[in-house]
């Protein structure tokens, strides 16, 4: 689940949204071409703006979601267990007492495994197949592009080591922001039905 707060003309409302329309918020955001940016709880910020009333003037509104349990610190071990079940074909073993998730050919241990289940990491359809959340795969992609330095006199780097050099600190942290929007819009563009079906069938 996901808290979804959404900015208007009247103020901001709030609400609670299931994975499956967070994952309808941001496919329909990318469909308008609406700019969204992942966060590193595992959410994605949506803005755009329109044209209101007979003023025509122009007024920007947003919908951010975060999830209720955030991914947290996602240490070298989390994101090398994430990065397998990514790969696909990741499944739940029901063996006896035990319980873990194969996922690129390695056994997850039972306790790991747990641990990403109860983190909401990655998640179980109704034939055992495991995927990562949406959390999980927004509070990565915040985590490989965030910004680790810059930000003053016209320079800014970002940890996937794009280095801008812009006028000012404020042009070269735009340039990085369009550049988060960027890679946010192609994991929403990678998101294919096959994902989204099993977003529906979870458990």
């Amino acid at each position: 689940m996901f808290r979804e707060t959404v900015t208007h003309a009247g103020g901001d409302s709030q609400g609670a949204a299931s994975e499956a329309h967070a994952l309808m918020l941001l496919r329909r955001a990318r469909n308008r071409g609406h700019a969204m940016e992942a966060t590193p709880g595992g959410g994605a910020a949506i803005r755009w703006s329109r044209i209101d009333g007979p003023t025509r003037a122009v007024a920007l509104r947003s919908i951010t979601l975060e999830p209720e349990l955030p991914v947290g610190d996602l240490d070298d071990r989390t994101r090398a267990l994430l990065t397998l079940v990514g790969l696909g074909g990741a499944r739940h073993v029901l063996d006896g007492d035990r319980r873990y998730i194969v996922a690129g050919g390695h056994e997850i241990p039972p306790g790991e495994s747990a641990r990403l289940r109860v983190r909401r990491l990655v998640d179980v359809d109704s034939r055992g197949r495991v995927r990562l959340t949406l959390a999980a795969r927004l509070g990565l992609l915040a985590r490989e592009h965030a910004q680790t330095g810059g930000g003053t006199e016209g320079f800014a780097m970002c940890a996937c080591g794009l280095t801008v050099n812009g006028p000012t600190g404020e042009a070269a942290d735009a340039v990085l922001r369009g550049h988060r929007q960027t890679v946010t819009a192609r994991l929403v563009d990678s998101i294919d039905a096959t994902y989204a079906a099993s977003v529906a069938d979870t458990r």
